[in-house]
């Protein structure tokens, strides 16, 4: 079964804005930061498609036994205006149903599942949750395959890798794939740097 998310619902890619996915380099003394142009849609593209390549990493850390195979095709979404929302990344995970099934079973009385739905997806005033915020509804959502299946997907998937997700005394998964994209020239960005006269 193939499900397709995006870095909205898993949080593996936190977006660009005011980020750590700026492009930075320096003059040749190293001594000062220097300007460099590029297109949004450049940096989004090698962003993409480190993610990819990396994409049997982030499997690994995931920690869900019940995703067979993980791939980042490529497209995006990014925001006229980053004031709501900001750049996402869709991927589409193949689950074992049959595992996914056995994985929701044995989280039916984990109380930190349910404080973690509660505390994540309960809509509050500003905020409309269109994700199951308790173990039944979600339970439902996944196994009908309802209107909520993906956030579902998500949130379940999220809960599983919330401490590779998350910096907690290590590297998170952003934070590894973030390495590598700059170790490595950028993934291919095409960038130039500002001239002043």
């Amino acid at each position: 079964m193939q499900i397709k998310l995006n870095t909205n619902l898993v949080p593996l890619f936190s977006g660009t804005y005011e980020s750590r996915w700026e492009v930075s380099e320096y003059n040749e003394e190293g001594t000062e930061e220097v300007e460099v142009d590029y297109e949004q849609v450049d940096l989004m593209e090698s962003i993409a498609g480190v993610y990819q390549k990396n994409a049997g990493y982030i499997l690994s850390e995931l920690n869900c036994a019940f995703i067979k195979k993980l791939t980042f095709d490529g497209t995006f979404e990014s925001p006229r205006e980053y004031n709501f929302k900001t750049d996402v990344l869709d991927f589409t995970i193949e689950v074992v149903k049959t595992k996914l099934l056995n994985t929701l079973k044995s989280l039916k009385n984990d109380k930190k599942f349910e404080e973690f739905l509660r505390e994540n997806y309960t809509s509050y005033d500003g905020f409309m949750s269109f994700t199951p915020n308790n173990y039944p509804d979600l339970y439902n959502e996944i196994t009908g395959e309802g209107r909520e299946f993906e956030q579902a997907i998500g949130a379940l998937i999220t809960y599983l890798a919330k401490s590779n997700i998350t910096e907690h005394g290590g590297y998170s998964i952003e934070e590894m794939i973030h390495e590598d994209w700059q170790g490595n020239g950028y993934n291919g960005l095409s960038y130039s740097i500002v001239e002043f006269a």
